[in-house]
């Protein structure tokens, strides 16, 4: 009888955290995309569309025009503080959460997101795999260029991931917008992305009360 029961409640139990997983994508994605697109592109200062500030201190000023790792810096504290996943931590975490985020540091200059998320303990890497919408991804070129963006989903031919497609601010949008790349050894793309140099992240669901 408790096999009957327990074979009875699984599945049930399997597909709210399905919808879990899915209603924590989808918020990341809301904050992404409740940043306007445009509002231009500058390598320069902060990099983030609004003022940071955390219990009361500043960890970055907005800036004059945004780039990739100012934007998902700004996407992925608000998601975060929406989740509940920084009260116990202080504005001197969140400077060094800031500073891997940016890849201002030699352990975090090549994964750069997926390990500032498990270093603050607020998320973990994620093989490429397991990859979903609302995850956070920092990937190289083959030209040594670099781009922090939000996974929105893959470009496929048939079943195969060719490509994907992301949310970021970069010079071909003005600034903030969506925008598909490829993959370096997809025939006819024009493709740069490296499929050994991409690395996704994913912030924890919201803590049990």
């Amino acid at each position: 009888m408790h096999m009957q029961i327990t074979m009875q409640r699984a599945p049930c139990v399997f597909t709210l955290c399905l919808l879990a997983s899915a209603a924590h994508a989808a918020e990341v994605i809301k904050i992404a995309r409740a940043f306007e697109d445009g509002g231009g592109y500058e390598w320069k200062g902060s990099g983030v569309p609004e003022e940071i500030r955390f219990k009361g201190e500043l960890i970055l000023p907005k800036g004059k025009s945004t780039y990739c790792s100012g934007f998902t810096f700004a996407v992925a504290m608000k998601a975060a503080q929406a989740r509940g996943l920084l009260r116990d931590k202080s504005a001197e975490q969140m400077r060094a959460f800031q500073r891997n985020w940016y890849g201002a540091t030699k352990e975090s200059a090549e994964t750069q997101c997926a390990l500032a998320v498990e270093r603050l303990g607020i998320g973990k890497p994620i093989a490429v795999a397991k990859a979903k919408p609302g995850d956070f991804v920092q990937l190289w070129r083959t030209n040594k260029s670099g781009h922090s963006v939000v996974f929105l989903d893959w470009v496929k031919a048939g079943r195969r991931p060719i490509g994907l497609k992301y949310r970021s601010t970069q010079p071909s949008t003005d600034g903030i917008g969506d925008r598909v790349e490829y993959f370096a050894d997809v025939p006819g793309r024009d493709g740069k992305v490296d499929a050994k140099r991409i690395y996704f992240a994913r912030l924890n669901e919201r803590p049990k009360e």
